[in-house]
């Protein structure tokens, strides 16, 4: 177990150290059952992903309660509610902070591929996170913000053991920051979305029954990201 743990501290800080990330945690290949539940708590840290022209970057911290629904066998629906906040830093102003507050999103899985044995996985995704935090003011000037953020991501996982199930796979993702100053309203749009990123995960089972693990995930190259969760099924 220690060897297993030590792999998935390397797999977060491959991520930690890449240079430009950021998209929703795309979950795993781990699906609900058909008519069964996945609830459990997220959080999900970005560290960097850059706007296109003097826009500058972001960066977000968020946090979720979470609950997937197995709609069929191969198709699931994802679903979040929490508080995020975001802060952003053009390049002709100080860094804006935004303090927390409400934040959301939704998506799906659809299973691709599952060997025989069960080893072998692939899931296609969708994810959107909305992040709508309070004001903040620019000297007189009052600015509201909304992160959006869309991915679809790629996943194939290999089960190493029964408590040890690591994934990775590509996305494509983009994140646009919507502001409206005073009267104006700009959606400033995330850099190099149309290049694919990459993604590292990994599932730690706390039993063999495979209903309580821990996710932990790190997103790169198109931007810089890692998110923690805790899973439970019902």
């Amino acid at each position: 177990m220690k060897r297993y743990l030590g792999l998935a501290i390397l797999i977060s800080a491959i991520g930690l150290n890449s240079l430009s990330s950021f998209a929703a945690p795309a979950y795993g290949t781990h699906m609900p059952k058909k008519g069964h539940w996945h609830w459990g708590w997220q959080t999900n840290v970005v560290l960097r992903r850059n706007l296109e022209r003097e826009w500058g970057k972001l960066r977000s911290y968020q946090t979720f309660i979470t609950g997937s629904f197995g709609l069929t066998p191969w198709l699931c629906f994802d679903g979040k509610l929490g508080w995020g906040n975001i802060k952003n830093r053009p390049e002709n102003i100080s860094r804006i902070d935004y303090p927390g507050n409400f934040a959301g999103g939704y998506g799906f899985r659809v299973k691709l591929y599952r060997h025989a044995t069960d080893k072998i996985k692939s899931v296609f995704g969708f994810q959107h996170i909305s992040v709508h935090p309070d004001h903040q003011y620019v000297g007189k000037e009052k600015r509201k913000v909304i992160l959006d953020d869309w991915q679809f991501s790629f996943l194939v996982s290999y089960d190493l053991s029964r408590y040890f199930v690591p994934y990775a796979g590509v996305k494509l993702s983009r994140m646009d920051l919507i502001e409206k100053a005073g009267d104006i309203r700009k959606r400033k749009r995330s850099e190099n979305s149309e290049l694919a990123g990459m993604i590292l995960g990994v599932d730690i089972y706390l039993d063999k029954t495979h209903r309580q693990w821990f996710n932990l995930e790190c997103r790169f190259f198109d931007e810089a990201a890692v998110s923690l969760g805790v899973v439970f099924s019902f």
